[in-house]
C-alpha cells in the first residue's frame, strides 16, 4: 500500500464512523421498531394467516400428522428428539380451540406459528431497510413518506414470499413441527438485530441465546446456526466474539482429547464428520487468534459469555419435559424417555442413521445446484436475483449495516451450505421431498435479502433515477424474457399454470413499460405497486401442491382400515392387533384410536360413532428397538413393565449399572425427584386408564429375553446363510478376525422385527391380526389375505387365494379408485393407457378426461400412500406366483395361476395409476412383467417413472437392466422356438431324459421356473424312474434351490439305490441345509455306516467322514458333539 493511501485510510474510517454515529437507532418515541414496522408486520401476518386458513387441511393428513396430533393431544413425546416446546405449544391449541377435530386444531397451531414468523420477518425487513437507507450518504434527503412506503412494501414482499414459499406453506397447513422452529429462529434474529443496532443493551442478546436454546428444542438442525450467530456478534462486538470463539476452541480441544482417550467414539467410523469437526474447530481457533491479536486481551467479557451460556442452557433444558411427559404413559411415548436410556435414545436421535457428510466435491456441487434450483422455484428466479442486490451496495453501507449483513450471511452459510454437507441428501425426488423442509430456515435469510433488495432498488431509483433507469430497464427486460421463456417452455396445460405464467409476464412487462414511458422521473407508485403484487406470483405458483382444503386422504387412510367402505368387507374385529408399517400406516390408525375415538360426536361429523379404542396398534418396523418394546409393553402389557428411576439412573456410572449392586449417594439424593415424577405420572396414568385409554385386556408383548432370543436366532441363521452363500438381498453379514459374526443393514433389522412379530402373533391366539405392510415379512405371506385397503393375517396358512377373495378385492378397489382417480382401470386397460393417463394428468395437469378427485392429483403423499397399499396387496398374489412360494401354497392348475396373474397385474396397474412416480410400485410391477416376458411394458412404466424422478439412481439402473434384458430377447426368441420343439418331443416321450433336461434348462433361461419345476415333478412322479433320472432331477432342484423338493428326490434316490453312501450323504447335507438337524444326523449316521462298510472292502474309496468335515452344508452341525460322534463312530 502506498503512503498516500495509508494516510487516507484513517480519514475514511473516521468519516464512515461519523456517518454511522449520526444514524438514529431508535424512533423518536424511544422504541427501536417503529409504528409502521409493526403495522407492516401485523398486516403481513394477518394476510398470510388468512391464506393459510383458506388452504388448511380439514382433518388428519399423511406423513407425521397422526403421530404429532396424538403427541399434542396428550402432551406426550413425538418422534426424536421429542420436540417438547412444540408439544406444549400445540397442546394448548387442542385445549383452547373448541372446534373441529384434533388434527385441525394442531394444524391451526402450525398456521399461527408460520404467520407470526412471517410477521416478524416483515418487521425486521421494514426496520432494516430503513436503517440501511439512512446509513447511506448518497441517499440522504430521501422523502420520509416515500421511505416509509418503501419499508412497508419491502417488509410485505419478504414476509409474503416466505409465507407462500412452498417449503413454509406446505408445513403451515398440516400438523408439523417446522413452522414453530422457524418462529423461534425469527425470535433469535429479531433479538439479535435489536442488539446489533444497540449493542449496549445486552439483554436482547441474552434473549436471543435463550430463544436459540428453544430453537434447539424445536429442531436440532438449527444448532448449526451457532457459528453464524457468533460471527454476527464478533462483527458487532469483537471482544465478545473473541471470547465466544475462545470457548469454542476450548470445547474443540477437549473434544479431541476425549476422542484420543476413547471417551468419544462418534468419529471412529465417520471420518467425514471428524473432518467437519476439525474444520469448525480450527476456524474457531483461527478466529480467536485473529481477534486476540486485534484486541490484545482475552476473556474481558467473561460475564456476558457466562450469561449467554446459561441463557442457552435454560432454553435447551425444556428437553427435561420429556421424562415427565413419558412418566404418564401417553399414547405417543417415543423412545420411552421416562428412563435415562430412553431419554438419551430420543435426545440423540438414536433410531435414525448417523450423520454421513458429503465427501465428494461433485456430489456437493450437484446438491448445491439442486438447492439453488429449488430456491429459484420457491421464490422465482427474478426475486432470487433481487436478493443479490444488497451485496452490490455492500461497500456503500455503513459499518453497522455491514456487520448485520455479515451476520446474516454467516447464518445463511451455516443453514444452507454447512447443513447441506452434514445432511448429504440424495438427489432422487423422494429424498428431496423428505429433506427439503430442513432448509426452510435458510430460506428465511434469502427472504430477508430479497426484502432488502426490493428496498434498495426502490430508493436508488427514487434518488438517482437517471443513473439507474437504464439498468432497471435491462433488469426488467431480463425478467420479462425469463417470464416469457417460462411460458413458452410450459409443458403443463392446466389453466392455473398458464395464468400464473401470464401474471409473471404482465408484472415484468409493466415494469419495463413504466420505465420506458417515464424518462426523467421515477414512477415510484407504479414500482411499489408492482413489487407489492409480486408475491402473488409465488402464491399461484405453489397453490397446486400446498392447498389442502377438503383433502381427506389421510382421514380415509386411517378410518378405512377399521371400517372398510362399500360393505364389501366387515369392520375390523373387536380387540384386533394392527401392525402398521409405513409412517401413515402406523400414525393414521394411531390417530383414529387415540384422538378420533375420544372426542365428542359433534367434532367428528364424518363418522360420529367412530370408536376403536379396543384395537392394539403396533409397528412391526420398530420391534428390534428395546425402547419401543418398553413403549408398547407399558401400553398393552403394563403388569410386565418395570421402570427404573430416571434421575438416579442418570447419575449412576456405567460400571455401577453393569454391576448393579449399589447406587452412589449423590444419585440416591435425587430419589425425591424420582418419586415426585413417578407419582405424578402414576396419577395421570390412572385417570387415563379410567377413561379406557388402552384396552382393558392385556396382550403378550415381547420381553427383553424374547428380543435377545430373536437376535441370537437371526445371528445363527445369518451365519448359516453366509457359510452357504445364501445371503438374502440387502443382508450384510461379516466375520471378524476373532470369528465373531456382525450383522448390519435394514434387512437384518427387519428380519429381527419379523421374528418378534411372530412372537406377538403366536402368544396371542385369541386375537385377530391385521397388517399395513412396509417391507415384506416372509413368515406372514402364507397367512395373508386382502382386507380392504390393508391385509389380514389369518391364524392358519391360507391354502389358496380363492376366487371369492379375488372378486371381493377387485370389487372393493374398483369402487375405492372412484374416490381417488376414477374407476377407469379395468381388466382390458393397457399399460400404454395407464402411462398416457400418468403423463396427461400428473405431468401436464390435463383434466379434460379426468374422472376422479382433482385434489388427489395435487396430493403427492396421498398418491404414494394409496399406491403403496395397492401394491402391497398385489404383492400377495405375486408371491404365490414366484419361486419362493412353497409348493403346497401355489396355484394348483394353469387356470388358477393365470387367474392369479390377471389380478396381480390388475392390482399393479391400479397402483401405478395412483402414483406413477412410486419407485416401489415400478420395481415390483417390473419384476412381474419381466417374469412374464413383457419386458417392453416394464421398460415403458420405468421410463415414465424416470420422467418424474430423473435423479433417481435406482430407477436409472433398473431401466438399464431392462434394456439389457431386451437386447437378449433375440436369443430368448430362439430359445422360445426351441422350447416349442422340445415340448412336443417331451410330450411324445417323457422318458427321454436328455430332452427333459434341455426343456427344463430352457424354461429356467426364460424365467419360466414354474414350468421347469412342473417337468421335474412329472419325472419324479414316475414310480419306475431309474436312479439316473432321479439324480438329474435332484441336481436341477438343487440348482433352483428348491430344497423341499430336493429332499423328496433324494429320499426316492436312496430308496432306489439304498446301498449308495453318496446318495445318503447328499440327503443328510440337504436336511442339514434345511435346518432339520436331528434328521440330518440320523441320515448322516446311516451314511457313515455304509461308507465304513465300503471302505472295509475297498480302502481306496472316498472317506465321507473326512468329506463331511469340509462340506459347508454341515456348518450348523459341526458344533454339535453328536456330529463328531457320528463321524468317529463312537
Amino acid at each position: 500500500m502506498s503512503q498516500s493511501s495509508k494516510s487516507k485510510a484513517p480519514s475514511k474510517l473516521k468519516a464512515e464512523a461519523s456517518v454511522s454515529s449520526k444514524i438514529p437507532t431508535t424512533h423518536p418515541s424511544g422504541r427501536f421498531f417503529r409504528k409502521i414496522d409493526w403495522q407492516t408486520a401485523g398486516i403481513t401476518a394477518l394476510m398470510v394467516f388468512v391464506g393459510y386458513l383458506f388452504t388448511i387441511a380439514p382433518d388428519v393428513t399423511l406423513e407425521d400428522s397422526g403421530e404429532l396430533s396424538v403427541g399434542a393431544f396428550y402432551a406426550g413425546v413425538p418422534h426424536p428428539p421429542g420436540y417438547p416446546i412444540w408439544t406444549l405449544y400445540s397442546w394448548l391449541f387442542t385445549v383452547l380451540i373448541p372446534v373441529s377435530n384434533i388434527a385441525f386444531r394442531v394444524a391451526l397451531s402450525s398456521a399461527v406459528a408460520a404467520a407470526a414468523a412471517c410477521g416478524l420477518l416483515s418487521l425486521m425487513v421494514s426496520r432494516g431497510s430503513s436503517m440501511i437507507v439512512e446509513g447511506m450518504e448518497e441517499l440522504k434527503g430521501l422523502d420520509q413518506k416515500l421511505e416509509d412506503w418503501v419499508c412497508r412494501v419491502s417488509g410485505w414482499v419478504a414476509g409474503m414470499l416466505l409465507g407462500f414459499n412452498g417449503f413454509m406453506w406446505s408445513q403451515a397447513v398440516i400438523v408439523e413441527v417446522y413452522t414453530l422452529s422457524i418462529l423461534s429462529l425469527m425470535g433469535v434474529l429479531v433479538c439479535l438485530m435489536r442488539w446489533v443496532y444497540i449493542p449496549e443493551r445486552k439483554r436482547y442478546l441474552y434473549w436471543a441465546f435463550f430463544l436459540f436454546g428453544i430453537c434447539f428444542n424445536n429442531h436440532q438442525t438449527l444448532i448449526v446456526a451457532a457459528m453464524g450467530i457468533e460471527v454476527a456478534i464478533a462483527a458487532t462486538n469483537l471482544k465478545l466474539g473473541r471470547d465466544l470463539f475462545m470457548i469454542n476452541s476450548i470445547v474443540y480441544i477437549l473434544g479431541l482429547l476425549a476422542k484420543w482417550n476413547g471417551m468419544v467414539t462418534s468419529f471412529d467410523e465417520n471420518f467425514a464428520l471428524f473432518v467437519i469437526y476439525n474444520a469448525v474447530g480450527i476456524a474457531s481457533l483461527g478466529a480467536f487468534a485473529w481477534a486476540w491479536n486485534k484486541t490484545q486481551a482475552v476473556m474481558t467479557e467473561w460475564r456476558p459469555v457466562l450469561i449467554l451460556t446459561l441463557a442457552w442452557l435454560v432454553g435447551a433444558s425444556f428437553y427435561f419435559y420429556m421424562p415427565i411427559a413419558s412418566s404418564t404413559n401417553p399414547p405417543m411415548n417415543w423412545a420411552y424417555p421416562r428412563t435415562w436410556d430412553g431419554f438419551m435414545h430420543a435426545f440423540s436421535r438414536g433410531q435414525y442413521e448417523r450423520a454421513n457428510p458429503t465427501t465428494s466435491p461433485f456430489r456437493f456441487i450437484q446438491q448445491m445446484y439442486l438447492y439453488f434450483k429449488g430456491a429459484a422455484s420457491e421464490f422465482s428466479p427474478v426475486m432470487l436475483l433481487t436478493g443479490l442486490v444488497p451485496f452490490y451496495f455492500w461497500k456503500r453501507m455503513a459499518k453497522r449495516e455491514r456487520s448485520w449483513m455479515t451476520g446474516l450471511l454467516a447464518v445463511f452459510f451455516c443453514l444452507a451450505v454447512l447443513l447441506m454437507i452434514l445432511l448429504n441428501p440424495p438427489p432422487d425426488k423422494q429424498s428431496q421431498d423428505l429433506n427439503r423442509v430442513f432448509f426452510t430456515s435458510s430460506h428465511v435469510l434469502i427472504a430477508i435479502f430479497m426484502g432488502y433488495g426490493v428496498a434498495l432498488i426502490s430508493v436508488f431509483l427514487a434518488r438517482h433515477y437517471e443513473r439507474y433507469r437504464m439498468p432497471a430497464l435491462v433488469g426488467g427486460s431480463i425478467a420479462a424474457g425469463l417470464a416469457l421463456y417460462g411460458k413458452v417452455g410450459l409443458e403443463r396445460v392446466h389453466p392455473l399454470d398458464h395464468f400464473t405464467a401470464l401474471y409473471g409476464i404482465a408484472l415484468a412487462v409493466a415494469f419495463v413499460l413504466f420505465f420506458g414511458i417515464s424518462r426523467t422521473r421515477a414512477p415510484m407508485k407504479a414500482i411499489l405497486v408492482i413489487f407489492f403484487l409480486s408475491p402473488f406470483y409465488s402464491v399461484m405458483s405453489h397453490w397446486w401442491v400446498n392447498e389442502k382444503h377438503g383433502h381427506l386422504f389421510g382421514y380415509w387412510f386411517g378410518h378405512d382400515m377399521f371400517k372398510p367402505p362399500y360393505e364389501v368387507y366387515p369392520e375390523m374385529a373387536e380387540g384386533a392387533v394392527l401392525f402398521g408399517g409405513t409412517d401413515p400406516g402406523r400414525f393414521n390408525p394411531t390417530y383414529m384410536i387415540f384422538c378420533e375415538s375420544f372426542i365428542p360426536a359433534s367434532k367428528k361429523p364424518r363418522d360420529p360413532d367412530f370408536d376403536r379404542r379396543d384395537v392394539y396398534i403396533i409397528t412391526q418396523n420398530a420391534l428390534a428397538d428395546n425402547t419401543y418394546l418398553d413403549y408398547i409393553r407399558a401400553h398393552y402389557f403394563r403388569s410386565a413393565q418395570k421402570d427404573l428411576p430416571f434421575f438416579q439412573e442418570m447419575l449412576r456410572s456405567t460400571k455401577e449399572k453393569e454391576l448393579n449392586l449399589s447406587t452412589n449417594w449423590f444419585a440416591r439424593s435425587f430419589s425425591p425427584a424420582d418419586n415426585a415424577m413417578m407419582g405424578l405420572g402414576s396419577f395421570v396414568e390412572k385417570k387415563r386408564k379410567a377413561r379406557g385409554l388402552y384396552p382393558a385386556k392385556e396382550i403378550y408383548t415381547p420381553s427383553v429375553k424374547d428380543s435377545e432370543n430373536a437376535y441370537l436366532q437371526y445371528m445363527s441363521e445369518a451365519a448359516f446363510r453366509k457359510a452357504n452363500n445364501q445371503l438374502k438381498p440387502g443382508e450384510i453379514v461379516e466375520e471378524t478376525p476373532d470369528g465373531r459374526i456382525l450383522v448390519q443393514g435394514q434387512a437384518a433389522v427387519m428380519a429381527i422385527n419379523a421374528l418378534l412379530t411372530k412372537v406377538i402373533f403366536d402368544e396371542n391366539p385369541d386375537h385377530e391380526f391385521y397388517i399395513e405392510e412396509s417391507m415384506p415379512l416372509e413368515w406372514m405371506y402364507p397367512h395373508l389375505s386382502p382386507f380392504g385397503i390393508i391385509m389380514k393375517i389369518n391364524r392358519e396358512e391360507v391354502p389358496a387365494i380363492t376366487e371369492e377373495m379375488l372378486q371381493q378385492d377387485h370389487e372393493f378397489w374398483s369402487k375405492y379408485m372412484d374416490r381417488l382417480i376414477g374407476n377407469w382401470v379395468d381388466e382390458d386397460t393397457t399399460i400404454e393407457e395407464v402411462v398416457k393417463f400418468a403423463e396427461d394428468v400428473y405431468l401436464k395437469g390435463d383434466f379434460s378426461n379426468f374422472k376422479g378427485d382433482p385434489k388427489f392429483v395435487r396430493d403427492d403423499w396421498g398418491q404414494k400412500a394409496f399406491s403403496k397399499l395397492r401394491s402391497g396387496i398385489a404383492g400377495i398374489y405375486a408371491w404365490r406366483l414366484g419361486p419362493q412360494c412353497p409348493e403346497h401354497l401355489r396355484p394348483k392348475t394353469i387356470e388358477e395361476e393365470q387367474r392369479l396373474l390377471e389380478e396381480a397385474d390388475f392390482a399393479f396397474r391400479q397402483s401405478l395409476a395412483l402414483c406413477p412416480s412410486s419407485p416401489e410400485a415400478v420395481f415390483r410391477y417390473s419384476n412381474l412383467l419381466a417374469m412374464t416376458q413383457r419386458v417392453d411394458d416394464a421398460i415403458l412404466i420405468t421410463e415414465t417413472c424416470y420422467k418424474f424422478d430423473y435423479e433417481n439412481e435406482g430407477i436409472g439402473q433398473l431401466l438399464q437392466q431392462l434394456h439389457r434384458m431386451k437386447q437378449g430377447q433375440a436369443q430368448l426368441g430362439q430359445i422360445q422356438n426351441s422350447i416349442q420343439q422340445l415340448e412336443q418331443m417331451y410330450l411324445s416321450n417323457k422318458t427321454n431324459l436328455d430332452v427333459a433336461y434341455k426343456l427344463m434348462s430352457n424354461y429356467v433361461l426364460t424365467l419360466r421356473t414354474n414350468d421347469a419345476v412342473r417337468v421335474m415333478d412329472e419325472l419324479l412322479a414316475d414310480q419306475n424312474a431309474p436312479a439316473e433320472t432321479i439324480l438329474t432331477v435332484a441336481s436341477a432342484y438343487n440348482d433352483l434351490k428348491q430344497y423341499e423338493r430336493l429332499e423328496l428326490a433324494l429320499i426316492r434316490l436312496v430308496e432306489v439305490i439304498p446301498e449308495n453312501p453318496e446318495a445318503w450323504f447328499d440327503l443328510a447335507g440337504t436336511q442339514a441345509l434345511m435346518g432339520k438337524k436331528e434328521l440330518a444326523l440320523q441320515t448322516l449316521s446311516k451314511t457313515m455306516e455304509l461308507s465304513r462298510a465300503r471302505r472295509a472292502k475297498n480302502p481306496s474309496a472316498v472317506d465321507l467322514a473326512r468329506k463331511a468335515r469340509g462340506d459347508h452344508r454341515f456348518n450348523a452341525l459341526r458344533v454339535s458333539p453328536e456330529f463328531q460322534r457320528v463321524l468317529t463312530n463312537q
